[in-house]
């Protein structure tokens, strides 16, 4: 049997679904208001996506070639914690215009999948946060070390946690980060050999 691997990422700005098809529906596009996420839903229902499909950065586009061998998780300005299994709506909120109350909207509406990750026994975690998303993570997760036996951490430098399983991949962009998410992700599915951008 293979390693449960884990990666956690931050959500991307870019959708799969136009913001424009949205306004069209709604008059608005969905923020922070997650108290209203049972009416998006019914309103938007043929525009949801799993979140893997949904963010259309670049690195979920690497991901999404991986899915057969990791559990996603997004760390999203809308949800907090959630799985890339999950479908969602979409939305457009960035944590670095948020203050510390999406916080406690998250613990009442949103982190869906935060257990499933914390209690995953993970063999491997590749952890890609920005430094803003990071330190929201820090804040849901205070021991980030227990995540897993072996620890990858994708960032810049001065974004880091203290762990002694955690190995750091310093990157100066998004174009890095998402050639050391590929590399890592070849190391630990390696029966996915023909990988194409």
């Amino acid at each position: 049997m293979g390693r449960r691997v884990a990666v956690i990422i931050n959500c991307s700005r870019r959708k799969s679904v136009n913001a424009e098809q949205v306004m069209k529906r709604l008059g608005r596009v969905p923020s922070f208001d997650i108290e209203h996420e049972n009416e998006y839903r019914r309103l938007l229902s043929d525009l949801m996506r799993p979140a893997l499909d949904m963010y259309d950065g670049p690195e979920f586009r690497v991901l999404r070639h991986f899915r057969e061998c990791t559990d996603v998780f997004v760390l999203s300005a809308r949800y907090g914690v959630i799985s890339g299994d999950r479908w969602i709506i979409p939305y457009d909120a960035y944590l670095g215009s948020a203050d510390e109350s999406v916080l406690d909207k998250w613990m009442v509406y949103g982190n869906p999948d935060l257990n499933q990750l914390v209690s995953g026994r993970w063999d491997y975690v590749i952890i890609r946060l920005t430094k803003t998303y990071m330190r929201y993570f820090k804040k849901l997760i205070p021991n980030p070390c227990e995540l897993g036996v072996e620890i990858h951490v994708i960032t810049s430098r001065n974004n880091g946690i203290n762990c002694n399983n955690a190995f750091y991949h310093y990157v100066r962009g998004l174009g890095d980060s998402q050639s050391v998410l590929r590399r890592l992700l070849i190391e630990v599915c390696p029966s996915i050999s023909n990988y194409s951008t």
